[in-house]
């Protein structure tokens, strides 16, 4: 460290971190100080290879290394269960972990935040970000090979994270869209302009060079690693921010961290900008003093903002699986295990050519309105007495939220609310376990936009506790009922001429699972989460809960910002990767344009 005194202090190195503070770096005046917790993984090479090589996408959960392995509280909806909940701990944050999606939700779930009370925050004003944040580069090939139309307004030529499509399919990819297209989704050409409705191939976060995954840690931190106006401070656990004393808006002006047992700050000159994720941001808020005055006083912290909202309105996709056995002449990802001499030529050609299964992850989706969900009125009568009356310490700034998305699930507009995937391995349900020599393909069951409504709070005033994640999964009929149509509408994908062929038999939830009681308790045994939480210090007027403004400046604060998942007031159809990128390149321009 040159030095502990910076223009700008970024606590956090995932995408918000690295693209704000990277932005910032662009002016060679401009100091930029990041705090990260965890370290840079190409100083680490066994993490580094698994993090990259993108068919090893899974070989880093629970590496404490690179995440942070959090759990939620146990939730009743989920039989009691605690849920692992993985964060990515190091420069790149959680894009070291994910599945390098960079899929868009729909026009009108982002036009939902200027409706919310954030003027300039809508598809439109974003569509500019998407774009500028990526490059995506396609050969005349793969249009005709994945038959789509693609929107020359809608994509990137020159942006910092890499956008391809697969390198590799499963031969049951065509037959998935073939069988959602017999189920009556229609087929999606273009799914990111704004309509993710249909069944569609996704491209992904993969560098057409390398076949590596392209993340905020390759894309944005690399390039600009040696500038010297860019300093990352590694191994660093931020434990509150430290703010002049005096009456009006509080004046943040630096970061009290751990690092190698001591604690020591760093100043900032202009703003402290938190871009920790939708946990450790309210989590830092509350250490901080900022927050509901209820919960700090409950830890013995002196109130510096009351500011109730923060930490409430966690909302997070979650998923279950139906997994099918295929014959045996089908390949899938399973042959890698299988088959040590056809693993090794698949790492060959991944070597030579940067192709094959090794160059692949999951490319294939359904995103399904309510229409194509189900014909009966189970799931609309469920939804008209649907409140959050339950929930506590709900703002109304949320409730409206609330009420759109019961809007969006109700009205004529195809507002997908399912997630249906192929993954062409076995991916197992919980307790369940691939047999030896058997190939597989699993649909994932994704619940797009839950009616939950949970928290993220402190439960002591020990900065190095994990913070209390009360996500509320299944705490409602709406979302229960949706996730058993979508296992229904799964087993009729398999039973289509395009997949029963295939098919030899099904492995979970399996032929003893039929009634509905049957699969809501299937799914309360088996959901996880998709890893998408957001909302906890959502951008709603102050006196309607927000704890950030449509600049993304804290209520009560001269110059404390969140650029993370945190400020997202409603969730959208889509993982979040490529929105956080376009919503961390607005943000950087609208701080570059208040210096």
């Amino acid at each position: 460290m040159a030095s502990q005194s910076f223009d700008y202090l970024v606590v956090g190195g995932g995408v918000g971190g690295l693209v704000v503070a990277t932005r910032l770096a662009e002016d060679p005046k401009i100091t930029v100080g990041v705090i990260e917790a965890g370290q840079d993984t190409t100083t680490l090479p066994e993490i580094n290879a698994n993090v990259h090589i993108p068919a090893f996408l899974q070989r880093n959960l629970t590496k404490p290394e690179v995440d942070w392995t959090f759990m939620s509280t146990p939730q009743a909806g989920a039989n009691n269960r605690p849920i692992y909940l993985p964060r990515g701990k190091g420069l790149g944050g959680s894009t070291l972990l994910n599945f390098m999606q960079l899929a868009r939700g729909r026009k009108g779930e982002y036009d939902a935040f200027e409706k919310l009370g954030n003027p300039g925050w809508n598809w439109e004003g974003l569509l500019e970000y998407f774009k500028k944040s990526e490059t995506f580069t396609y050969k005349e090939s793969d249009i005709e090979k994945y038959d789509v139309q693609l929107d020359p307004n809608a994509h990137g030529t020159s942006g910092p994270i890499q956008r391809i499509f697969p390198r590799w399919i499963s031969e049951q990819h065509f037959n998935f869209i073939e069988a959602f297209k017999a189920l009556g989704v229609p087929y999606n050409r273009e799914c990111n302009n704004g309509d993710n409705t249909g069944v569609w191939t996704n491209s992904c976060a993969i560098d057409p060079v390398s076949a590596t995954r392209s993340s905020a840690a390759t894309g944005y931190y690399e390039p600009n690693r040696s500038k010297s106006n860019l300093v990352t401070i590694l191994g660093a656990r931020a434990t509150r921010v430290i703010f002049k004393s005096g009456d009006g808006n509080k004046v943040a002006e630096g970061v009290e961290y751990i690092q190698d047992g001591k604690t020591i700050v760093a100043t900032a000159k202009k703003e402290v900008i938190l871009a920790a994720g939708t946990y450790q941001t309210p989590q830092l808020l509350e250490l901080s003093g900022i927050g509901a005055k209820k919960v700090l006083e409950a830890n013995k912290i002196p109130v510096l903002i009351d500011l109730p909202g923060v930490g409430n309105n966690l909302q997070d996709h979650l998923w279950t699986t139906l997994t099918a056995e295929m014959d045996s002449k089908y390949e899938s990802l399973d042959t890698l295990l299988n088959d040590p001499a056809r693993a090794g030529a698949e790492w060959q050609l991944y070597e030579s050519k940067k192709e094959g299964m090794f160059a692949s992850i999951t490319s294939v989706f359904a995103f399904l309105p309510r229409n194509l969900i189900s014909n009966d009125s189970t799931i609309l009568q469920s939804a008209k007495g649907l409140t959050l009356d339950h929930v506590p310490g709900i703002s109304s700034g949320a409730k409206k939220a609330f009420e759109l998305q019961k809007e969006w699930l109700t009205g004529d507009e195809p507002y997908p609310f399912l997630e249906i995937a192929q993954i062409p391995a076995f991916f197992p349900a919980l307790g369940t376990t691939a047999a030896p020599g058997k190939t597989y393909f699993t649909f994932f069951v994704g619940l797009a936009h839950p009616f939950s409504r949970g928290s993220v709070h402190i439960g002591s005033s020990d900065p190095t506790a994990n913070p209390v994640i009360d996500p509320r999964y299944l705490d409602n009929d709406v979302d229960t009922e949706i996730m058993i149509n979508g296992l229904k509408i799964a087993r009729k994908a398999i039973a289509t001429p395009a997949l029963n062929s295939v098919i030899t038999q099904e492995i979970t939830p399996g032929p003893d699972v039929q009634s509905d009681a049957d699969l809501k308790n299937y799914i309360r045994d088996t959901m996880l989460t998709t890893y998408h939480p957001t909302g906890t210090a959502s951008m709603f007027p102050r006196e309607e809960g927000g704890v950030v403004d449509p600049t993304l400046k804290v209520y009560g604060t001269e110059n404390l910002r969140i650029v993370d998942a945190s400020i997202i007031p409603i969730q959208i159809s889509a993982h979040v990767q490529a929105s956080l990128y376009a919503i961390a390149e607005k943000a950087a321009d609208i701080i570059k344009a208040n210096p």
